[in-house]
């Protein structure tokens, strides 16, 4: 039994990846309001710094994996919108973070 439990341990934590670990740390970071300049120096500018503080209480959504170490997430703030949020990391580091306006169109291809 303990052997199965550990040979379960090991296959999920060969299955973890730190790039989206370090992408998972820039939405809990937002979420609980730290102070990302510090969180992660260099690697936002004041300006998305202001965007990503209103998203505080938003839901993070769709952590999407592009090419090259670029991720984006879409956050859903209900009534008040969404907002996209691109992450690049470089040797598992976040080196940029950026916002984007995010436009929700309906299904049709029914």
């Amino acid at each position: 039994m303990l052997l199965a439990m550990l040979l379960v341990a090991s296959a999920s934590d060969a299955a973890a990846s730190p790039e989206r670990d370090a992408v998972k740390a820039v939405i809990d970071a937002v979420k609980q309001g730290e102070d990302l300049s510090i969180a992660f120096p260099g690697a936002i500018s004041r300006q998305e710094m202001a965007s990503l503080q209103r998203v505080e209480k938003c839901a993070a959504l769709n952590l999407m994996k592009q090419k090259g170490g670029h991720y984006t997430v879409v956050w859903d703030c209900g009534s008040k919108g969404v907002l996209g949020m691109s992450v690049e990391v470089t040797d598992n580091k976040v080196t940029s973070v950026s916002t984007m306006e995010v436009e929700i169109r309906p299904n049709t291809s029914h």
